[in-house]
């Protein structure tokens, strides 16, 4: 499957959309992520080989409220980043882990039913 990637959720901080051990495709990378895109991507040190999280702002958006006080000298997503955040309101995001460059971006995920598996 060239230019497709499996990959499976581990823990809940996509939930409710996405569950443990839910198995995803995710299409490799062709173009910049836009808001709200679910995103497969690399932690740099991180114990886990993939995050999974949601879009909250490209590049030229400004910060969200919710990340504007971690990043007060930051006035806008820069170019060739993007803030992340999980579905569930306790999981990790950018104010954690940080703005994500575009090139730790493995994919964008195009196929999750709910409750199934990707076969």
């Amino acid at each position: 499957m060239i230019g497709w990637i499996r990959v499976t959720v581990r823990g809940h901080s996509m939930s409710p959309t996405l569950g443990n051990g839910q198995r995803l495709l995710a299409r490799r990378l062709r173009r910049d992520p836009r808001r709200n895109d679910i995103i497969v991507f690399r932690v740099a040190d991180d114990q886990l080989p993939h995050r999974i999280k949601r879009v909250a702002a490209i590049a030229g958006d400004p910060l969200p409220d919710w990340l504007a006080p971690s990043m007060p000298d930051v006035p806008h997503v820069p170019a060739g980043h993007v803030a992340v955040a999980g579905d569930n309101p306790r999981s990790q995001d950018s104010r954690q882990l940080g703005l994500v460059h575009r090139r730790d971006i493995v994919g964008t995920v195009s196929r999750f039913p709910r409750g199934g598996v990707v076969t």
